[in-house]
């Protein structure tokens, strides 16, 4: 609380001038001049190619700052803790709370870190191993059984790697065998916490690297559809399957 009056007195302060730009929440510093202004300025009898600009700078604001990328850019939020020193009010308060800070930094990334490395690595390692040897059996009820262990065990493991407690609610809703569930993410990651309530057959697009390593070992236990979005061809086999 003392800090965040600290904060409060310092935001009313009068700052230097570099200070006074409003930091912009997005990507890009809007114009905010009304459209009519702007078009009675450029209005002329003779046309001028220039005259485009205008339309084309506010096409390109609305493009590079949509919604959805606001959604993911970072706000300097109005208190202060000790897991940032970002704020222009906060670069030395005292030495009791800087060795708190210090303290906090060595258990974060001398203890904590290295463990959810460890945890990662044990989860991604299961995974692969896993479903390999589960991919081995033939297809039976065993083999869906040790496929849905396997899968919910090592996303499990996953979860603790990124320090997430999950705990689900209105369990009822849940989709029932061979129903479909339709969820929009923004990373592969997201399906770990999709994975940690079931085992599910996804449909996804083709990744290399470590994860397309993770891929073709999961669609040996689990009949996964892993495609590519660019080929026409895929997504019409997608289908069919």
């Amino acid at each position: 609380q003392w800090a965040t009056i600290r904060i409060e007195k310092g935001v009313k302060k009068p700052r230097p001038q570099m200070l006074k730009i409003p930091a912009a929440n997005g990507i890009i510093e809007r114009d905010e001049t009304p459209m009519e202004k702007e078009i009675a300025r450029l209005h002329r009898v003779d046309f001028e190619f220039s005259d485009i600009f205008y339309f084309c700078r506010k096409g390109f604001e609305a493009i590079v700052e949509d919604e959805v990328t606001q959604r993911f850019s970072s706000e300097e939020l109005v208190s202060w803790n000790l897991l940032t020193r970002t704020n222009v009010n906060f670069h030395y308060i005292s030495l009791r709370l800087t060795i708190v800070w210090v303290i906090g930094v060595i258990v974060r990334y001398c203890f904590l870190l290295p463990l959810r490395f460890t945890l990662a690595a044990i989860g991604i390692t299961s995974m692969i191993v896993g479903t390999t040897m589960v991919g081995q059996l033939p297809n039976s009820s065993v083999k869906n059984y040790l496929s849905e262990v396997v899968h919910l065990t090592c996303s499990r493991i996953l979860v603790r790697a990124l320090s997430g407690t999950i705990r689900y609610h209105n369990k009822e809703n849940k989709p029932q065998k061979g129903g479909i569930c339709v969820a929009n993410h923004t990373s592969p990651i997201d399906a770990i916490i999709l994975t940690n309530d079931g085992c599910y057959a996804m449909v996804g697009q083709v990744h290399g690297g470590l994860m397309g390593v993770i891929q073709r070992a999961t669609v040996k236990a689990c009949p996964h559809v892993w495609f590519e979005r660019s080929e026409i061809k895929d997504r019409h086999l997608v289908t069919k399957r």
